[in-house]
């Protein structure tokens, strides 16, 4: 691709009789060349501990790397994150996730094309590990540079495995997901997400849905340091065993861009 950035730029070079006219052209497609799949990244990292001591004592942390790059072609994103947490000296919480997500912008803007997974560990389910991946057509509602509203429909899949058993559970499922941010002003900024998950094999008892709202204020400028407070909902319709339905964390985070 770079060779034939700079082709053009000498055969620009050649055509226009000016010099300096001809050496604006080549530098101009020097610069096209320039942007790369690695330029333009946008980067935070996020962290969020409270804790308590005396007649009972707690400890939580929360933490994650993320980064994103947006072109007229590409909305790209990918991070992780860990939360733990103990209660009176017992482990109560201890969970990963990796994931990533790319959009590939279609030639009406409004239409794209994505695709997803992530990796999951969490030591309180009846599942220890859980990869999962979806693929298909989104469509913005709304697209705004203060406010954008997008809607996903595709097919998709889990694969779990289990604590003590070493055979992994496949299951076909169909992704039905939206996304929503709002600008609300220049230093803050409103997010929700939410993803339909039914299983294809079991349909319509068995299902699981993610949800997340985050609000996000940015206090120091000159740092990029931001406060992020959200909440996120991970329900299963089949949990197993005698668990709870529903996962629900509540955090606030300090946040920093870079």
């Amino acid at each position: 691709m770079r060779v034939l950035s700079l082709v053009l730029a000498a055969a620009a070079a050649l055509s226009v009789s000016s010099p300096s006219l001809a050496q604006d052209k080549a530098t101009e497609v020097l610069k096209e060349s320039d942007t790369s799949f690695w330029s333009a990244w946008k980067r935070s990292a996020e962290i969020g501990v409270n804790g308590s001591a005396g007649n009972s004592e707690n400890f939580n942390v929360r933490a994650g790397l993320s980064t994103e790059r947006k072109t007229d072609q590409l909305a790209t994103s990918a991070g992780i994150r860990y939360s733990y947490a103990t209660s009176d000296g017992t482990r109560s919480a201890n969970r990963g996730e990796a994931f990533a997500r790319n959009d590939w912008i279609l030639k009406d803007p409004r239409w794209r094309v994505f695709a997803k997974g992530g990796l999951e560990y969490d030591e309180f389910q009846d599942w220890k590990w859980r990869l999962n991946g979806a693929a298909g057509l989104g469509y913005s509602f709304v697209q705004r540079d203060s406010f954008e509203w997008i809607g996903r429909v595709g097919p998709a899949f889990s694969w779990t495995l289990q604590g003590s058993d070493p055979n992994p559970k496949f299951t076909p499922e169909l992704d039905l997901g939206t996304d929503l941010m709002w600008k609300i002003t220049e230093r803050q900024k409103l997010t929700f997400s939410a993803d339909y998950y039914p299983a294809l094999d079991d349909f319509p008892s068995a299902y699981r849905v993610v949800a997340k709202a985050a609000y996000e204020v940015l206090v120091d400028p000159e740092t990029n340091m931001s406060l992020k407070m959200g909440v996120e909902d991970r329900y299963q319709s089949q949990p197993g065993g005698n668990r709870k339905k529903n996962d629900v964390d509540y955090f606030l985070l300090l946040v920093w861009s870079f």
